[in-house]
């Protein structure tokens, strides 16, 4: 300690935080002032016959009181320096490690439907995607739809399950404003990359280049740390757009000028899925940057902890008669109330003094603060319970499948049928009845998911929905199929090889009514309710969005601009 003490580097000597400097020395003055004018009332002792004062009081020094006082003063200060942060010496800071993130903008303009790319650009456009997440780029990624208006679909997860589940029932007609705005696109992309420490890469997939301002996408990359994937779904020689006269084809010539730009990559459509492996691996061998700050308050360390021991010192020999006692008790009230909190000093707050966590998370939970109450509670039951409620039916299932009871396992069948696996469901619903016959609960649930089953295998995809022709399954292309102007024709054979199709029906799960958790839940108060499930679970994903997305525009939560064409 001391040779560190004699090694002091006056040059480079100054204090972290000067600011506070003046409201220190103005808290000293005050104090002196306060020393200074106090006057010590003696009227008590007219209280004491006179023939007992000489027993009762003894005189004491005003040496005494002069060195009370002063240390006091001399407390604070030496408090006051360490607090300002002394420091003459630097340390190198480890560099912070961040992750990439990937937004995926998909174009749903009425002109996304034409056939010159089979079975149409949209449909591709999907597989595509598909591939991509198939692919595990690793990144966090969000999925942006964008028309006459741009919406967030889905927020950044890793989680590519529910981004798939939403692709299949995207259509051009769910979006409450046609045309294509790329103005609105750059500007919601703007708020999801603002101060991104790493770089963050983006996907656009679109057919028109026409409305795509170089200057625009110029001025965005310059102003955002941030990689453009241009990914053009059209062909040089281009269709008919349905439900319109006009006819839409690739522009070469802006694709060329768009592709000279810094830090724009163009992606050409393959037969395979090989275009979208390697942007995978491109974005997932990129992923974790070091994060190196330029603050070089950072750097400097704070030498002020030195000041306790002289501290400390001077508070000891304050100590008088009765002062152990009142520091015990001082001690006590700042201690914390559960054993949890004394093991994690970190995530110490004050109320941590008066409530031990289990009844801070009930306390979130009667607020309806679910995700903090799920994070807070222990017990399993009453942790898949707050998740259920928050609507993160994901980490609800990892919460019941640790509950060992039948409520639990009762709990999880309603979970399997909020996310939409009804199989499981109805295998956890009959586990329950053989290990409580008498639950009615789960006897009618069963039969509900049972009748959303067989409704399910007998729903044919040409009864999904009656307005578009679907589009899950793909006819056989017997042409060959020029992409993306790039000169790459497939053949007659390549063009029969039929595409999977899936056929698990996740945007079309549907169900009864079936009981649902009630509002005045306490979880912690009493015996759980074993009554627990969703209202339903009949809503495609597409019309969800859609209603949300028109939702906004009504709110003005979203900008809307009408284009020059109507697709």
């Amino acid at each position: 300690m001391l040779d560190k003490l004699k090694h002091i580097n006056w040059e480079k000597f100054h204090f972290l935080r000067t600011d506070y400097l003046w409201l220190g020395i103005g808290a000293i003055l005050i104090l002196c002032l306060g020393f200074l004018f106090y006057k010590e009332s003696y009227a008590w002792k007219k209280q004491i016959a006179k023939h007992l004062r000489p027993y009762v009081i003894q005189k004491g020094n005003s040496w005494k009181i002069i060195i009370i006082r002063f240390s006091v003063i001399l407390m604070f200060a030496i408090g006051l320096i360490a607090f300002l942060g002394p420091t003459w010496s630097q340390f190198k800071s480890p560099a912070k490690k961040v992750k990439s993130q990937f937004a995926i903008a998909l174009d749903l303009s009425q002109s996304m439907l034409t056939t010159d790319v089979s079975p149409n650009r949209l449909e591709r456009a999907k597989f595509k995607i598909h591939d991509l997440l198939e692919a595990n780029p690793r990144a966090a990624t969000n999925l942006v739809l964008f028309s006459g208006s741009t919406h967030v679909a889905i927020p950044f997860t890793t989680d590519y399950k529910i981004i798939e589940d939403q692709l299949d029932g995207l259509k051009p007609r769910m979006m409450p404003q046609s045309g294509t705005e790329f103005s609105l696109l750059f500007k919601k992309l703007d708020t999801l990359f603002t101060d991104n420490k790493a770089e963050g890469k983006i996907l656009i997939i679109t057919d028109d280049l026409d409305n795509l301002p170089i200057e625009t996408v110029s001025s965005f990359l310059q102003q955002n740390n941030v990689k453009l994937y241009l990914y053009p779904f059209a062909t040089q020689s281009g269709g008919t757009i349905p439900s319109h006269k006009e006819k839409s084809a690739l522009n070469i010539t802006k694709l060329n000028s768009l592709a000279e730009i810094d830090k724009v990559e163009v992606l050409e459509i393959t037969l395979d899925n090989s275009d979208v492996k390697d942007l995978a691996k491109a974005i997932s061998a990129h992923i974790v940057f070091e994060d190196k700050s330029d603050q070089q308050d950072e750097n400097w360390k704070d030498q002020g902890y030195w000041l306790l021991f002289p501290l400390a010192f001077i508070f000891v020999l304050s100590f008088r008669k009765g002062w152990a006692l009142n520091l015990i008790i001082i001690m006590l009230c700042f201690s914390s109330c559960s054993d949890e909190d004394k093991q994690n000093k970190k995530d110490f707050k004050f109320k941590d003094l008066w409530y031990t966590k289990q009844y801070q998370a009930q306390q979130e939970y009667d607020a309806e603060n679910y995700t903090k109450a799920a994070m807070e509670f222990k017990d399993p039951m009453h942790k898949g319970v707050a998740y259920y409620k928050a609507g993160d039916y994901l980490s609800a299932e990892t919460a019941f499948k640790q509950d060992t009871t039948v409520s639990g396992l009762y709990n999880l069948g309603l979970t399997y049928a909020k996310l939409g696996r009804l199989d499981k469901s109805a295998t956890i619903f009959e586990k329950v009845i053989q290990k409580d016959p008498s639950n009615k609960n789960a006897h009618s649930n069963l039969a509900h998911v049972k009748k959303a089953i067989t409704a399910m295998e007998a729903l044919k995809p040409e009864d999904v929905d009656l307005k578009d022709k679907p589009s899950a399954k793909n006819k056989q292309n017997n042409s060959p199929e020029d992409l993306s102007g790039g000169g790459q024709k497939a053949t007659k054979k390549d063009m029969q090889k039929k595409r999977l199709e899936e056929t698990a029906e996740t945007g079309k799960r549907k169900s009864k009514e079936l009981d649902e958790l009630p509002d005045n839940f306490k979880s912690g108060q009493g015996e759980l309710p074993k009554n627990i499930l969703m209202r339903k679970v009949d809503d495609d994903p597409a019309l969800f969005l859609s209603k949300k997305f028109r939702y906004q525009i009504k709110k003005g939560l979203v900008e809307t601009k009408k284009t020059n064409n109507s697709w």
